[in-house]
This record gives C-alpha cells, structure tokens and sequence, in this order.
C-alpha cells in the first residue's frame, strides 16, 4: 500500500534570485529556525561537479510528536532523512531526492525546485516534489499491530515531509526579515 503527495507550490520572495538561490543552495542550515519539525540540518557534501554544476548532500533532523501507542515502536530516524541534490548554477534550479535513514524503500520522495527571477529584484521560488510513503515498510512494528497504526504512521510522515517541503518560501521570507 502506498500514499502518494504531489506537491506544488509557488511562492514570491521579496529578495533577488541569486541571493536566494545560494542561501539555499549554500547555507540551508540558515533556514532551522524558520524551518517547521526541523531539529538540524546537517551538511555532508557540497562538491562543483562542473563549472555549472554543484551537488549537495544535506542530512535532515526531524522533530515530531509521536502518538504515546507509537512511542515504543518508532525509532528518532524515521523522522530523518537524507537530501541528495544536484544545483544547476545557469537554470536556477535543483533536482533532488530524499532518503530516510531508517529504511530505504519506507517512502520515495523526488522533485525539482526552480528559482526564477522576477526583473523587480523580486525571485519566484516553484517547488515540484512527489512523495510517495509505503507506511507498511517501518520496520520495528509488531504484525499484529501493523495494520492498525500503519495510518497514523502515514500521516506523521505525511505532517513532518510535506510543511518542510511547503514551508521554503515562508521561511525564507523570515530569514530575510530577520536579517536585513
């Protein structure tokens, strides 16, 4: 059984496009605070592939509230994830994929995220991202219970993936308030 989230979203960032694409790009740790169920983001690679070219390798700490009848069962890296990106420097745009720590195939996160300008010094941030989690795939869940908490496990993957992905451009605006 699988859940399935499209998600797409379009925000205005009232910055230009080159600031806002490397801070992203380049400091998304930055972004915690302004980052819902977010603990730490933790950088692991950020290498030029070529001149146009950069990928980036960030570890997501997640935070959640787990329901008490989940608590025994769910381990802290079902809410962790690895975000593998590839930044392409001339389109303003990054094709990503996610990765949970704790089992590879518990959900398949891909999406490409572009950073347009405006001409107003003004950035228009899209963000494309389909998600699809296989609830049933957590490991350490009894079978007896599997089919009873499988739908809550959906729906804490679905509260702790889908705001940090739709929340960017909200954060962002934040950030630069904050730090004018």
């Amino acid at each position: 059984m699988e859940y399935i989230m499209d998600l797409k979203i379009t925000e205005t960032i009232n910055r230009p496009t080159n600031d806002v694409y490397e801070l992203v790009r380049d400091n998304l740790d930055r972004l915690v605070p302004y980052l819902p169920n977010v603990e730490k983001i933790d950088v692991k690679k950020h290498a030029p592939t070529s001149d146009d070219k950069v990928e980036v390798i960030n570890h997501w700490y997640g935070k959640a509230d787990i329901p008490g009848m989940l608590k025994k069962f769910l381990s802290p890296e079902i809410f962790s994830w690895k975000d593998v990106a590839s930044w392409n420097n001339q389109e303003k745009a990054v094709e990503y994929r996610l990765e949970s720590f704790l089992a590879n195939d518990l959900f398949d996160a891909k999406g490409k995220n572009f950073f347009i300008d405006k001409g107003d010094g003004t950035t228009e941030l899209k963000i494309t991202c389909t998600v699809k989690i296989y609830p049933e795939k957590v490991p350490g869940i009894p079978r007896l219970l599997a089919k009873k908490v499988t739908p809550m496990i959906e729906v804490l993957l679905e509260k702790l993936l889908g705001p940090n992905l739709t929340s960017l451009g909200a954060g962002l605006q934040k950030y630069y308030q904050d730090n004018k």
